[in-house]
């Protein structure tokens, strides 16, 4: 359901700020952005906004008065939000500005949002002087958040490379992370994701494919369990005939790797949803065992 946001101070009309935000770099339509972009790159996006006579009179605000254009980039995968902001200033007539914000690469991972606001002094109409003005009002917003999708539809495992300490992630080279309340007929690329750590050296070598066997095999074994975790949570209410059939109508779904996952250990889905959720160390152990972990070392 829709909501309307209520605001206890006077606001502008939609017309009365003129606003427009796009992408510098990576240069590429939005739409394609995911073509160009690599895990790492900065995302460089400008904002530029013009205000009409219109909006000193709907809110009241007197043009000797600070007002900004505010820009809100949030990547929530990576928990993480950046802002940049710059005071209107008139020349001629016009009042206008423009501002430039980076969502640095390291931290960037599957999509970013983009908005802008126009912040000021609102007026609240209360005859207490004290509560007569907000000072920082968000007085207008994007009708819609700029939508900047990052990763790429095609077959490699979502992987992503960021910064673990900046995010608030243990200090281990990688970890595999599954979305809450992913259900098993999400997409792969939506319900699980391959972070690694860019704090730590051996993340040039993961990225790049030349770390061992060894170390890719355990990062196998860690989406084996992940994956199949996932899926047992819905066990109770999901059975195995239902996974099967979710796995046969979409083969980039979760259901279908995780019955990809099972069939390579030698299990049914019921079972390795099973001891994902009562015997992990068992399915841990199985799961080394078919991708040859116990018996080759790297040299």
């Amino acid at each position: 359901m829709a909501t309307a946001e209520s605001r206890p101070f006077r606001t502008p009309s939609a017309s009365a700020v003129l606003a427009q935000l796009h992408v510098v770099s990576p240069s590429s339509d939005v739409e394609h952005i995911s073509d160009t972009w690599g895990p790492g790159d900065d995302v460089v996006i400008r904002g530029v906004a013009t205000l009409t006579d219109d909006f000193w009179a709907d809110t009241g605000i007197e043009p000797h008065e600070d007002v900004w254009l505010v820009a809100v980039a949030t990547c929530t995968p990576a928990r993480i939000r950046w802002r940049a902001q710059s005071r209107f200033k008139c020349e001629g007539s016009v009042w206008s500005t423009e501002l430039e914000l980076t969502a640095t690469g390291a931290d960037l991972a599957v999509a970013l949002s983009a908005d802008l606001w126009v912040v000021g002094p609102g007026r609240t109409g209360s005859p207490n002087p004290d509560k007569a003005v907000h000072r920082s009002a968000k007085l207008w917003q994007m009708p819609e958040p700029l939508l900047i999708p990052l990763e790429r539809d095609g077959s490699d495992f979502p992987t992503s490379a960021l910064s673990f300490s900046a995010t608030g992630r243990r200090a281990v080279p990688w970890l595999v992370e599954t979305v809450p309340d992913a259900e098993p007929h999400w997409s792969i690329s939506s319900a699980i994701r391959l972070y690694i750590n860019t704090d730590l050296d051996i993340c040039r070598q993961i990225a790049d494919g030349t770390a061992g066997h060894t170390l890719y095999g355990a990062i196998e074994c860690d989406i084996h369990l992940a994956t199949l975790h996932l899926l047992g949570g819905w066990s109770d209410s999901i059975g195995a005939i239902e996974l099967e059939s979710l796995a046969e109508g979409d083969h980039r779904s979760m259901a279908a790797l995780g019955l990809s996952i099972s069939t390579s250990l030698g299990l049914t889905v019921d079972e390795g949803c099973r001891l994902a959720r009562e015997d992990p160390l068992t399915l841990a152990s199985r799961s080394r065992e078919a991708l040859n972990l116990f018996q080759r070392r790297d040299t």
